[in-house]
């Protein structure tokens, strides 16, 4: 290129030789972007396939329990958890209930309608005290919480909150949402610790308190995180509930997290009976 082909951009057509480079350039440019494209859209992380029954309310028969959390045990293999409206847990509208209507839920048998949340093999479901939530209520069940004790083991993986997890939002975990799961933890969701296996295959865990009291204020600062907890680990039905304190949630390197060893007992439902 000579100085008589220089281009400047006010003029209306640039110089052959100009041109011909330009035109060189973008014959390589334009393929290699179509292929930068490719690899980074099917390399993106797929959306679950968790779903919610936005505006269809469903009916289920079961035993209501307000420990370690508000859930309706169906059968001895299925427990659906319970929650709020919005980012709200379940109890208030419980407590809330059970004034109006002069009784104790916990542990009688009961028809309630609300929203289910479902994927990778859960369910959830919300209640909303201004859709009468009670359709009925039973005699006290005498069937009583069974839960078979796994020891105490440690446990890697990340804090989500289960509501948008498992249907209300995509993505529901991860960095894009943890300010949202932090404030549905705050406001009385159950947090749970979602882990994965070398095979990718997903279980979870509800985190609660030595006790089974709420343990959602104290993981607030680990939600979104990788982290280990130490915990006494308890089989209910089809949920695996950790009994652990703060101090024994722990923040490791996703390397860690991706370590096959660390990930103890991850596997399919009902694997531990």
């Amino acid at each position: 290129m000579n100085n008589s082909e220089f281009y400047i951009g006010w003029m209306a057509n640039a110089p052959k030789t100009f041109a011909k480079h330009v035109k060189k350039v973008l014959f390589i440019l334009f393929p290699v972007a179509l292929v930068v494209g490719y690899l980074l859209s099917t390399n993106q992380k797929k959306f679950s396939k968790s779903n919610f029954d936005f505006g269809k309310l469903t009916e289920i028969k079961g035993i209501y329990y307000n420990r370690p959390v508000p859930m309706l045990k169906v059968n001895d293999e299925l427990t659906i958890p319970l929650v709020g409206y919005g980012k709200h847990g379940a109890e208030t509208a419980i407590m809330e209930l059970e004034k109006e209507k002069v009784v104790s839920l916990n542990g009688k048998e009961v028809i309630l309608k609300g929203t289910l949340i479902y994927g990778n093999g859960k369910t959830l479901m919300q209640i909303d005290k201004n859709e009468n939530p009670i359709v009925s209520i039973g005699a006290e069940s005498m069937k009583q919480l069974q839960q078979t004790d796994l020891g105490v083991k440690t446990i890697r993986g990340e804090i989500v909150d289960p509501k948008c997890y498992f249907g209300v939002m995509k993505p529901g975990e991860g960095k894009a949402h943890r300010d949202c799961a932090i404030r549905c933890i705050l406001g009385g969701i159950p947090p749970i610790l979602h882990v994965q296996n070398e095979k990718g295959e997903s279980n979870y865990y509800l985190i609660v308190g030595p006790n089974g009291e709420k343990m959602n204020e104290a993981v607030q600062d680990f939600v979104a995180e990788p982290v280990s907890i130490e915990a006494k680990i308890m089989q209910q039905d089809d949920w695996i509930i950790l009994y652990t304190n703060k101090e024994s949630i722990k923040r490791v390197s996703y390397a860690q997290l991706q370590n096959p060893e660390t990930n103890v007992i991850a596997c399919a439902t009902n694997c531990m009976k």
